[in-house]
């Protein structure tokens, strides 16, 4: 049946305010940044409306119309049906006069709909882009799904689902990947490996689902499953960015960390150190650029050995021209196999570098058949041991006898002993504190808050806390250096006073489960610094094992504190949320290994952004550090932070030297 309907004004006015009434209260629409005024709409869908023949045969060619309309305007697949449902309805409660008319308006209005979802399908896919990911798409995880979903488009694109694998999630290369050293370390560091296996299942049993409607010409039905699809593509490939990012900006402790839980759960490990000898006679004889082009070649010689054994293997850049390695499954054979194709790849590639200066690779290998009786953020004295083997003889060694773990853990002991003099220091009470100001970035010039930072005098000198605060935490002194540093912020209160009204401690979660710290700080905060606010700094870390702590302390006594190194993680995001709604806490401290990177990462641009938006809906205050640059100044602002910290708004300066720059700025006014 052909019939153009007959409509009158009446129908028109009464067609649009239904339109106009589920526009107006629809919160897609406002989800949705649409670029038209709802009467431009209106009149569009009117003139569709006059035009309208009921003819089944014409109804892909009516969607392909009225489809192209709704995308031109960005308005959502789902307001559109919304849209034709209204008109559907009225068209049959109000102008059908027959049952047959009814019956034929409700077979074209389906067919509308379902063709309508073809063509927003086929514009989707045409205007696919891939979650970009930076270098990280070199990455297994990401690069096996990329390809996957690269498959997924191209089927859906030429209309021949066949191009395009029916497998499921258990047969997948992702889910293979997953069981490789470098998938278990970036997900044992943020226990979310369950998560990503649940999340890479839903894709292919949607992918599925999806392939079923497609070639069954359910195209609408096709569709909602694909934006599924995409909402979770995007969901897995971000969470897998962020799984390497994370691990790339901290992979030297997340390395460490993986290898300590190792050594608890696999039978036949291997750990071996790759180390550029004489670096410091290359970077003098030469310069230091010649000297990174060295450790870059061997990084680059390293990984293309890494990436044809991914399945054995994991390593991580160490401090100075040395590479860590940790080998899972694999037999002496194989690692010295492996150690050739090293030397082979690295003379081929030296020959194509003619004009850096000739340099050997000293390696040593580690056989672990034992947990080692370390605590876990001992185990980068493991490479310093095969450093220092390395330095005793020879280019290789194979430290492969029961033997060679016991004169390494004699050495441990000796190494520790070796830094008692810095324990004599704390001892003595030898530490001072300096403040750093925290500054408004809309106004770097006006200063908000300062920052309590420790340092240690050596022969009256101060050494910044960033030399010896790890040496604290393996020595177990990170209490001991709280208390000393709330005592000189006593005994400068009423210098503190005169210079700020605000100040953030650093202070570890094993300090706060100390009740005498507790009560000093509590009496400080009552007594000599009264008037001046007191913000805790906790990292991500310590706020996941704390939190019972942390919101006690919050209701008890009042306590605010601010995650210190935000940007980092990802399983702490629930408690963040968490721990806003209830006010304990107040500030994101965004880590500065962000602002080094952002400004050529789209990644990081992404996350900034992201956390930029979280804290405003919940209310939190942002402080992004390491602003170094002024360029970094004018980029950050543009992401809506509050205050920025680093040696481009002011270096950290003693607590007289700061008075005396208050009282100056005060008498000039």
């Amino acid at each position: 049946m052909i019939k153009r309907l007959c409509l009158t004004n009446h129908d028109f006015v009464a067609i649009s305010e239904k339109i106009q009434r589920f526009h107006r209260y629809n919160p897609l629409l406002s989800q949705y940044k649409i670029r038209f005024s709802d009467e431009t709409i209106l009149k569009e869908i009117e003139n569709f409306i006059k035009l309208l023949k009921i003819d089944k045969n014409n109804a892909k060619e009516t969607a392909q119309h009225i489809s192209e309309l709704f995308i031109e305007y960005t308005i959502p697949f789902a307001i559109l049906i919304e849209d034709l449902e209204i008109i559907k309805d009225y068209l049959i409660r109000n102008v059908c006069t027959e049952e047959d008319e009814s019956e034929d308006v409700v077979d074209f209005f389906n067919a509308l709909k379902n063709y309508a979802g073809y063509f927003f399908l086929k514009h989707d896919v045409e205007h696919f882009e891939a979650v970009e990911s930076g270098h990280f798409k070199e990455k297994l995880l990401y690069s096996i799904h990329n390809k996957w979903q690269h498959w997924l488009i191209d089927a859906i694109k030429n209309e021949n689902m066949e191009e395009f694998p029916l497998t499921d999630g258990d047969s997948c290369p992702f889910l293979f990947a997953l069981d490789y050293p470098e998938s278990k370390m970036i997900c044992h560091e943020l226990n979310i490996c369950d998560y990503l296996k649940k999340t890479h299942h839903k894709l292919h049993e949607l992918a599925i689902t999806f392939a079923y409607l497609f070639i069954r010409q359910h195209y609408k039905s096709a569709y909602i499953v694909f934006y599924q699809i995409k909402e979770y593509n995007e969901k897995l490939l971000n969470l897998v960015s962020i799984l390497y990012f994370n691990a790339q900006i901290n992979r030297h402790q997340t390395f460490k960390n993986y290898l300590y839980h190792q050594t608890f759960h696999q039978n036949k490990l291997y750990v071996a150190i790759f180390d550029i000898f004489s670096m410091k006679e290359i970077n003098k004889l030469h310069t230091p650029k010649v000297g990174d082009k060295v450790i870059e070649l061997v990084g680059e010689t390293l990984n293309s050995v890494y990436l044809e054994n991914q399945g054995s293997m994991v390593y991580t850049k160490g401090i100075s021209g040395d590479f860590y390695i940790l080998f899972e499954n694999c037999s002496l054979e194989s690692i010295k196999k492996i150690e050739h194709a090293f030397d082979e790849t690295l003379k081929k590639m030296l020959a194509k570098s003619p004009h850096l200066p000739k340099f050997i690779v000293k390696k040593a290998f580690l056989k672990l058949d034992e947990p080692l009786i370390i605590e876990k953020d001992e185990m980068a004295v493991i490479f310093s041991y095969l450093k220092k083997k390395l330095k005793e003889n020879g280019t290789v060694q194979y430290l492969i006898s029961s033997d060679e773990q016991k004169k390494m853990t004699e050495w441990v002991n000796d190494y520790y002993w070796q830094i008692t003099k810095l324990k004599e220091a704390m001892e003595k009470g030898k530490v001072e504190i300096f403040l750093q100001p925290i500054s408004y970035m809309e106004r770097i010039d006006r200063t908000y808050a300062f920052e309590v930072l420790a340092r240690i005098e050596e022969n009256g000198n101060f050494i910044p806390a960033g030399a010896f605060i790890d040496l604290f935490i393996e020595m177990k002194m990170v209490s001991k250096l709280d208390f000393l540093v709330l005592d000189r912020i006593l005994y400068h209160s009423e210098m503190i006073r005169s210079i700020t009204g605000k100040l953030f401690i650093n202070v570890s979660a094993s300090t706060l489960l100390d009740s005498n710290y507790i009560d000093k700080l509590i009496e400080a905060i009552r007594g000599p610094l009264i008037g001046t606010e007191i913000i805790v700094e906790l990292t991500e870390q310590e706020l996941l094992e704390s939190l019972g702590l942390i919101i006690r302390l919050n209701q008890e006594h009042g306590i605010i504190f601010a995650i210190d190194d935000f940007g980092t993680g990802y399983s702490s995001l629930q408690t963040v949320i968490q721990l806003a709604e209830e006010g304990v806490i107040r500030y994101l401290k965004i880590d500065g290994s962000l602002t080094q990177s952002f400004e050529n990462s789209l990644s990081t641009q992404r996350i900034l952004k992201i956390i930029s938006e979280m804290s405003q809906s919940l209310n939190l205050e942002t402080i992004i550090e390491f602003v170094e640059t002024e360029n970094q100044c004018y980029e950050l602002a543009t992401y809506n932070i509050d205050y920025g910290q680093g040696y481009h708004l002011g270096k950290p300066q003693s607590i007289p030297e700061l008075e005396k720059r208050t009282k100056a700025n005060l008498y000039s006014i």
